[in-house]
């Protein structure tokens, strides 16, 4: 259920942020009840016989977190947890724990009264633990709740609406999904879930991505820069080529002989380096000038050489 894809980063991250959610503080006797409720409800129930129903899942670490919470809760008096437990006779496969009848609030959503701000959290901090997950792409950062009714998910909703986090929703493979994307509110509700370490990392994450992205963002716009110039630059050495071939170079005036020939000799240089090559030296934007008037003049000539050098490779092509 957890996929976080980003080599070591991910595997630690996934190992520490359950075992920092299992080892989390219980709190008061209501917060306590309020998130032993959210993990019941996203895990779902299975109607045994009788007024029994049985609670199963792979994620282990939900079972301790619940004989930590049981206590807490106050539920002891009701049933004593251990005895609740089904555990495989060959250590494979998913755990059990039956809820007698007089435990079967904990899988309405509705029931109780309702939520206040500090209980909410506790209760989507249960839904999470139960049928939450966080994924680390390659690029964004996705928190999800897959909730296996309409009615959790909600409640999920509500709440996480009323505290003002954006979401997406959706039915898919049987359950009805709940996500969300913005980095800064996905680590601000690990936060309020009490995984501070985890929301760290986190954060920690995104700096380093964000620096990443910003060195490549540079690395691509020089790349960029660069060819730009090396194809301008190979444009105009043809062009001054064809020009000072020209019969009409020596009418030219001269400031453009003058850059003709600096291109000629200096075939990589910058608009900015010819400048400083004619005389007396010129800005970047007078070389840009005189270009653009040379190209007005030269350009249809050129556009003639390459059209004849055309024409001629293949009449060599059709003689073969």
């Amino acid at each position: 259920m957890i996929a976080l894809k980003l080599s070591d980063f991910g595997k630690t991250l996934s190992s520490s942020m359950w075992d920092e959610w299992t080892a989390g503080p219980c709190g008061d006797g209501r917060g306590a009840l309020e998130e032993i409720r959210g993990i019941v409800q996203g895990t779902g129930l299975i109607p045994e016989t009788g007024e029994e129903a049985r609670l199963s899942s792979g994620r282990l670490w939900i079972f301790r977190r619940l004989s930590r919470l049981w206590e807490a809760a106050g539920l002891s008096d009701r049933a004593d947890f251990p005895s609740l437990l089904l555990i495989p006779k060959t250590l494979k496969g998913k755990v059990s724990i039956r809820l007698p009848g007089n435990l079967a609030f904990l899988a309405d959503p509705s029931a109780g009264p309702p939520l206040s701000e500090k209980e909410g959290p506790r209760r989507l901090r249960g839904l999470w633990g139960a049928c939450g997950a966080l994924y680390i792409p390659k690029s964004g950062y996705y928190m999800s709740f897959r909730a296996p009714s309409a009615e959790v998910e909600g409640v999920a909703a509500g709440m996480l609406k009323k505290n003002g986090f954006s979401f997406g929703r959706r039915f898919i493979q049987g359950r009805f999904e709940i996500t969300l994307r913005n980095q800064e509110e996905i680590v601000t509700l690990l936060a309020r879930f009490g995984l501070s370490r985890t929301s760290l990392k986190m954060e920690e994450k995104a700096i380093v991505r964000s620096m990443k992205n910003r060195a490549n963002m540079l690395v691509n716009c020089d790349s960029s820069n660069i060819r730009k110039t090396l194809e301008a630059a190979s444009r105009q050495l043809e062009l001054a080529q064809a020009a000072a071939g020209s019969p009409g170079f020596e009418s030219l005036p001269e400031v453009l002989k003058s850059l003709i020939l600096t291109r000629v000799s200096n075939p990589s240089a910058t608009l900015g380096e010819l400048g400083l090559l004619q005389s007396p030296p010129v800005s970047k934007s007078t070389v840009q000038y005189r270009w653009k008037k040379l190209e007005q003049i030269m350009g249809p000539l050129v556009a003639g050489r390459r059209g004849t050098l055309t024409h001629r490779m293949r009449k060599e092509a059709e003689t073969k």
